[in-house]
């Protein structure tokens, strides 16, 4: 009988040790719509020359000590840092004409709540198999270090809010 118990306990341990600190993972983009640029021909619509923006939020437990090594978006790898910031989150629903309204990106939570910042875009080749399903399966993957152990922020799709109008 102490034979099972102290089995118990160690895989209960060793599963608490394994848990990742990740509660949950949001990501939204917003997309700006230019105007009708001068002397513009009868071609079509002109390209869109302003990125999306991408709005990427790593919930954690509280306490947690973080740093973000890349983050995968739509098939593209970034350098990212972390900016740890209070919630709820929320953001303007329509920048170009202030309303009033906002749109909750983060609810009011008790853990940690970090925003994701993107930087430049970065090359990147070596996957494992578990990375490469990570990848496949989500339009968003964050790759966190807590410690020494590596986890994952993992968004299957990105919401689209509603678009901004380039002024």
């Amino acid at each position: 009988m102490k034979e099972i118990f102290l089995i118990v306990l160690a895989t209960i341990s060793t599963s608490l040790i394994a848990q990742s600190p990740v509660i949950s993972t949001y990501a939204y983009s917003r997309n700006t719509i230019p105007g009708i640029p001068e002397g513009a021909s009868a071609r079509g619509s002109p390209e869109n020359a302003f990125p999306t923006s991408y709005f990427i939020y790593v919930v954690v437990k509280k306490g947690t000590v973080l740093s973000v090594s890349r983050v995968w978006v739509k098939g593209k790898c970034y350098a990212a840092a972390l900016q740890k910031v209070d919630s709820p989150v929320l953001i303007e629903h329509d920048v170009a004409v202030p309303t009033g309204k906002s749109d909750t990106l983060v609810g009011k939570t008790s853990g940690d709540v970090y925003r994701v910042v993107l930087a430049e875009e970065k090359s990147w080749n070596a996957d494992d198999d578990a990375v490469k399903g990570l990848k496949r399966n989500n339009e968003v993957v964050v790759f966190l270090k807590a410690g020494q152990s590596t986890c994952y922020g993992k968004a299957r799709t990105i919401t689209a809010l509603q678009p901004a109008a380039a002024m």
